[in-house]
């Protein structure tokens, strides 16, 4: 098959991993796989466009901007609807919402029946406006969802029928994402002792993400576990007052650490480094792929009861659900953080549940079942 994904936005997301992550896999079994992203602005280092040619991903130039832009939205439709009648591509898949715009009207202009697939990261299902109706009921041929809750949104929401709509886990290198047997760099130079236990978060540091109810309960449970360390993960503009100011505040002060934000081998590293993953809130990336991540890293997981989550998270299996108020989820971490056979049990669980669930050649499987069911009603 000849596929090609469209991706309006320049930043390098967990979206954007997860569409060039697909890209590579469809490629190695075979097909033709073409890539467009957004143009990023002059001097950025790390962006989709460099990644995707970094990864040998065939890619085509366009301008793909993320929100509405009348002139480089119909310049788009031009040059994509050119591509569609020159190089008749078998599949158009599309992961955000501009590009499902782009394409629609590009196979309206040229009145073709490719199918255009798209992909919603958001893990309750896409939100209720006109503008998602339409590209979703009269712009799209079918519809992946990256949670059972989300596609039942949808149906319900659009009036879809549900032979339009699948449901197939996000994918992570389950490879490149395993556990450790060397001491994590990381914890080496935060000097984190063997005995310590380290609970991590990784997240944009932002108001809505919940720190507050982290470090509250954090705070509690470090009363009880004198070997209790937090590891944030991330960065942020508010983070000071977010997170750093009341770690201060409740005398935290070196049992919290402040690593930054970590990519890449840095980024694995800092997951080897903790011994338990806390995630309440998820951000731009609805399918929750730091979960999915920490999973495979072979780590027990507290997530709150929130959207997705407990699709995930296997509830007394590979960590718990708690309902995320600072006494549900200290008690949580003291549990785990006080038994190492319960973390060791419920981390080879995540790490099971991982390969067997969220496995790249699993994915890339069932969509290519997709795009054959697609194909043979087009």
């Amino acid at each position: 098959m000849f596929i090609l994904h469209l991706f309006s936005n320049w930043k390098w997301t967990g979206p954007a991993e997860h569409a060039l992550n697909l890209c590579c896999m469809l490629k190695l079994r075979g097909h033709r796989v073409v890539f467009a992203c957004g143009t990023p602005p002059e001097g950025d280092v790390d962006n989709i466009r460099k990644r995707a040619a970094g990864l040998g991903v065939e890619t085509l130039d366009l301008r793909l901007r993320k929100h509405l832009n009348f002139v480089d939205n119909w310049r788009d439709v031009w040059a994509i609807s050119r591509y569609i009648m020159g190089e008749r591509p078998d599949i158009i898949h599309v992961h955000m919402t501009n590009d499902n715009l782009l394409a629609g009207l590009s196979a309206l202009v040229t009145r073709s029946s490719v199918p255009i697939v798209r992909t919603s990261y958001e893990g309750n299902g896409l939100k209720r406006t006109i503008r998602n109706r339409t590209l979703v009921s009269r712009l799209t041929s079918g519809l992946v969802v990256v949670s059972k809750r989300a596609g039942e949104a949808d149906v319900e929401n659009f009036h879809l029928s549900r032979d339009r709509v699948w449901k197939v886990d996000v994918g992570v290198d389950t490879n490149r994402f395993s556990p450790r047997k060397s001491e994590p760099q990381l914890r080496k130079t935060l000097g984190i002792g063997p005995e310590e236990v380290v609970v991590g978060v990784v997240a944009r540091i932002q108001w809505h993400r919940r720190f507050d109810v982290f470090l509250e309960a954090f705070h509690r449970a470090s009363g009880k576990m004198p070997n209790l360390r937090a590891m944030l993960v991330g960065r942020g503009t508010n983070m000071v007052p977010v997170a750093v100011e009341p770690a201060k505040r409740m005398g935290l002060n070196g049992k919290v650490v402040f690593p930054g934000y970590k990519y890449d081998d840095e980024y694995v590293d800092a997951l080897a480094s903790m011994d338990i993953k806390v995630f309440l809130v998820p951000g731009t990336d609805g399918s929750c792929r730091a979960v999915r991540e920490a999973m495979a890293m072979g780590l027990p997981v507290i997530a709150a009861r929130r959207g997705m989550l407990p699709e995930i998270v296997q509830h007394g299996e590979n960590g718990f659900i708690v309902d995320d108020t600072p006494e549900n989820l200290s008690e949580a971490i003291v549990k785990l953080a006080s038994d190492e056979a319960l973390r060791r049990r419920m981390g080879v669980a995540s790490r099971q549940i991982a390969v067997e669930r969220f496995s790249l050649d699993k994915e890339v499987k069932e969509i290519e079942a997709v795009y054959k069911s697609l194909l043979v009603k087009a």
